[in-house]
């Protein structure tokens, strides 16, 4: 991946712009993309609920710009507690993505640490990516005020979670990507009994890509449920005697 800053976190092969599905937040993603590729520098901060989509643009992000200069990728949700020790040597980054940045700030020594960091990485040119629950002007009162005021300055984006047909249409397309065909009945079938959160679907899918390669089966929902008993309703489900 290129060069990378201490505690940079080894990120997921599924993670690039390439696999992303936009849907609402087509906006939100050429920022990013812009970022990443060095096309601009200000900082741009996404915020939504989980499942939006923030992290997996934040890793794509890092994946593309570790071609051109250090980089570092930090969960902070992963990371607790966080303290200012956790920002040490990252000041040379040509990008630096903090996810779930709200969880931290609450703590003033982080807090005053992070301004530091993000002030220098400005003046050397370097840039970053920021993640959260909450929009800027929402995070925690107890934030200092220049920190506030760096987060404000951010491209904000408020990236909003797919509905169902879109996720619909990302299944498809991933199970093409794969070889497979996934039925329009299939695809209704796992809305209705997963939690329409993109990595648990993302998840399922992959657990049918292998289901169906070994037993050299089309996707259809009988197949679906003996593959993941866990859809099937209670009733049908064996239970140990």
């Amino acid at each position: 991946m290129g060069p990378q800053m201490p505690l940079s976190v080894q990120l997921p092969d599924t993670a690039s712009f390439d696999n992303f599905y936009a849907g609402p937040n087509a906006e939100a993603a050429a920022a990013v993309q812009r970022l990443a590729h060095g096309a601009e520098r200000a900082p741009v901060l996404l915020h939504g609920p989980d499942g939006s989509g923030k992290t997996h643009l934040l890793q794509a992000a890092i994946r593309v710009a570790a071609k051109r200069g250090a980089v570092a990728y930090l969960p902070l949700a992963a990371l607790q507690p966080a303290t200012p020790a956790l920002l040490e040597g990252l000041d040379q980054a040509a990008l630096l993505a903090l996810d779930d940045i709200d969880l931290c700030c609450s703590d003033r020594d982080f807090a005053l640490a992070l301004l530091r960091l993000l002030d220098t990485l400005r003046m050397r040119n370097g840039s970053y990516l920021l993640a959260s629950t909450l929009s800027a002007d929402r995070i925690v009162d107890t934030v200092p005020a220049d920190l506030r005021t760096r987060f404000s300055a951010c491209a904000q984006f408020s990236l909003k979670p797919l509905d169902d047909a879109e996720l619909g249409t990302l299944l498809q397309t991933r199970a093409r990507h794969r070889g497979l065909e996934l039925p329009n009945e299939v695809v209704e079938f796992l809305l209705r009994r997963l939690p329409r959160r993109i990595p648990t679907l993302m998840d399922a899918l992959e657990t049918l890509d292998h289901a169906a390669l070994s037993a050299q089966r089309r996707l259809t929902v009988p197949f679906v449920t003996q593959a993941l008993p866990a859809l099937a309703p209670p009733a049908a489900r064996t239970t140990p005697g």
